[in-house]
């Protein structure tokens, strides 16, 4: 599947070719032993080094630091999902988790209306299903770059198929809708450019299919750092690409449903996890 990249269609975008990744954090598939997460920015980053490569007992500071370092994801962000990502640890005095920890359905990274995973109700939810993906790579047909709009249209496509395909099952809520918004908006940035969404194709394909960072291809990290600012003005473009479709929806959005997203809490002690808190120790 991967191949070169026409030059032309490098012309323009927010970053420096890169024919091959850094000394060290070449692309290795995970091991018999090693785990894997629903989620493929942090089993790309993981395929990489930038996390610990066996998936296991993964710290929300190392999580953070790693995605800091090969995605050039800002700590507001990635620091409180690694510390919710903890609460998948059947042990809540762990502090720490492993990447397969991470399947548990609805919680608290896993959701119905994957773009690239079956549904928990329709079998495995935890690896990469290709049926899944061409779905949303039939929007992108005939195009050789990521939109906002068309991601907006594969979006909402996979919210009516799972519906008719879970019935009553199906679990999408406000919750799962901002979780399927950043999750759109999470690989147009990370392949892309993060203010405009647009990303090569072949970028996307690769980091979803393969959970590799496409350097070979030419990309490198946006020079534009991912945070939660830069993800949530491209989720309302997402959302507002599609308002008859959002306004099915919309009831169940509100700012309660946004601190659920953001801010879960500890199990143990109730503690609100945020970047904040993370970051003073107080967590």
């Amino acid at each position: 599947m991967i191949g070169l990249l026409v030059i032309p269609c490098l012309a323009g975008l927010p970053f420096a070719y890169s024919a091959t990744a850094p000394a060290g954090y070449e692309y290795i598939a995970p091991g018999p032993n090693d785990v894997r997460s629903p989620c493929p920015g942090i089993n790309s980053a993981a395929n990489h080094g930038y996390l610990p490569r066996s998936g296991k007992n993964l710290t929300p500071a190392v999580v953070a630091q790693g995605l800091l370092e090969g995605l050039n994801v800002g700590l507001d962000f990635g620091l409180p999902v690694a510390q919710g990502a903890t609460a998948s640890n059947p042990d809540p005095l762990a502090g720490t988790f492993n990447m397969d920890q991470l399947r548990e359905h609805n919680f608290p990274i896993e959701h119905d209306v994957s773009l690239s995973r079956q549904d928990f109700y329709q079998g495995d939810n935890l690896h990469f299903n290709q049926s899944v993906f061409n779905q949303v790579l039939a929007f992108y047909k005939g195009k050789n770059s990521t939109d906002i709009p068309s991601a907006a249209n594969a979006l909402w496509s996979r919210v009516h198929t799972q519906r008719k395909l879970n019935g009553n099952k199906e679990i999408y809520s406000g919750r799962q809708l901002v979780l399927s918004l950043v999750e759109t908006s999470l690989y147009m940035s990370l392949m892309g450019n993060p203010v405009t969404g647009d990303a090569p194709i072949e970028y996307v394909k690769s980091f979803f299919e393969h959970e590799r960072l496409p350097y070979e291809l030419g990309w490198t990290p946006p020079t534009e750092q991912i945070n939660f600012a830069t993800l949530a003005a491209m989720a309302a473009q997402v959302a507002s690409s599609k308002p008859k479709d959002l306004l099915i929806d919309l009831p169940n959005l509100n700012a309660d449903t946004l601190k659920d997203v953001y801010e879960l809490k500890d199990p143990l002690t109730g503690i609100a996890i945020n970047a904040t808190c993370a970051l003073a120790g107080k967590c």
